[in-house]
C-alpha cells in the first residue's frame, strides 16, 4: 500500500469534535455553520445547549478532516466575535463512544 493510500485512510477514519462556547446570540449558530458550508463540509452531528449564564455551547462532529484542516477551522471559529473559546479533539475509529453505541444498537 502506498503512503498516500495509508494517509487518506487514516484521515477518513478520524472524527474531529469541536466544542465552541459563545454568547447566546441569535446569530451564533448560523455564523459557525457558515464556516463548514463554505468548505463544503456537512457535520455528522450538531448539538447546542443554552445555559442560564448567557452562554451557548455548540458541539460539532465531523469525519474525514485532516489535523491541519481541523486547526484551520478551529482558528476561523475563534475569530467570530461572539465566540469565547473553541476546543478540539480528534478520535480514531472506535474512539468515539457515542459512535460506537450507535453502530452497535440493534
Amino acid at each position: 500500500m502506498s503512503t498516500l493510500e495509508t494517509s487518506s485512510h487514516s484521515v477518513a477514519s478520524k472524527t474531529a469534535c469541536f466544542s465552541v462556547r459563545t454568547e447566546a446570540d441569535p446569530s451564533a449558530l448560523s455564523r459557525l455553520i457558515e464556516f463548514f458550508a463554505l468548505l463544503n463540509v456537512v457535520p455528522d452531528s450538531f448539538r447546542s445547549r443554552r445555559f442560564s449564564d448567557g452562554s451557548l455551547v455548540i458541539n460539532l462532529k465531523v469525519r474525514g478532516l485532516s489535523d491541519d484542516r481541523v486547526a484551520v477551522i478551529a482558528n476561523k471559529l475563534r475569530s467570530v466575535v461572539v465566540v469565547h473559546s473553541v476546543a478540539t479533539e480528534i478520535f480514531a475509529v472506535g474512539g468515539d463512544l457515542e459512535d460506537y453505541r450507535l453502530a452497535h444498537s440493534a
